[in-house]
């Protein structure tokens, strides 16, 4: 019991680490939230009076999809401060300390998801207030849907923060992989309109699961049994990766 507790102190601790950085980095919430105010009431409005032919409501669509993008990116940034961590010679000592790498992981995983979470808690807020929702039963699923990914999220991006060396490079592939699990999924574009070569890599995409699961509560859209499955999946195998690459920089150094 005594460990358990031991362990819940310190889990707690990186997460408060984490969301520490968050008030020093006030201009990123202010940037995020002009760019998706604008994204929604400007673009989203404007595509949804172009297909409005079509008899598709886009701008609730969007509107919903809009929010995973955003704490998709976020969660993001968890992985670039791991980097400047390693840089600066920080993350050393972080390892150094009496707590298991599975736990740095785990507290540095949920410590970037609380943070997208926190970002994002007023810009799902509006979402649902304009959309016509307003269960907060339905809210806190789906705040807790969010949480799910943006765990997962921050695990890919602790991956990458672990393997990859060159600055320069990992800047590169941090935005790639940014730009790929948003635009190849379901979040900003149906998926039965998407190019047929990569509907099959958007449909199993976590951030498409996330989308069809939250349009399913706040627009009563259907969602599929698999999207829980699938997401539940993704955020198991990157925590499992950032853990193992991790416990190599243990071993045996990180850039053997």
């Amino acid at each position: 019991m005594i460990r358990q507790i031991r362990y819940l102190v310190v889990l707690w601790s990186i997460i408060e680490r984490d969301l520490r950085i968050l008030v020093k980095s006030p201009w990123i919430l202010i940037s995020r939230s002009i760019f998706f105010l604008i994204q929604l009431f400007v673009f989203a409005n404007l595509v949804n009076k172009l297909v409005s032919s079509l008899g598709f409501d886009y701008f609730s669509f969007y509107s919903v999809g809009a929010v995973v993008s955003t704490i998709t990116s976020i969660a993001f940034i968890i992985g670039a401060d791991l980097f400047e961590e390693e840089e600066l010679g920080m993350l050393d000592y972080l390892l150094s300390l009496p707590f298991g790498h599975t736990l740095f992981v785990l507290g540095r995983s949920l410590g970037g998801a609380l943070r997208g979470l926190i970002y994002t808690a007023p810009m799902l807020l509006l979402v649902a207030v304009i959309d016509g929702y307003f269960s907060p039963v339905g809210i806190l699923i789906s705040y807790g849907v969010m949480f799910i990914l943006a765990t997962g999220i921050s695990g890919l991006s602790i991956t990458f923060a672990m393997v990859i060396r060159n600055e320069n490079r990992f800047d590169v592939v941090i935005a790639m992989a940014e730009l790929l699990t948003v635009r190849v999924s379901a979040a900003l574009y149906p998926l039965v309109y998407m190019p047929r070569a990569i509907q099959p890599v958007a449909f199993v995409s976590p951030v498409t699961s996330t989308s069809d699961i939250l349009r399913a509560i706040v627009l009563g859209n259907p969602s599929g049994p698999e999207d829980p499955v699938l997401l539940l999946a993704f955020v198991a195998i990157f925590f499992g990766l950032g853990s193992a690459f991790l416990f190599r920089k243990l071993e045996g150094g990180r850039f053997e």
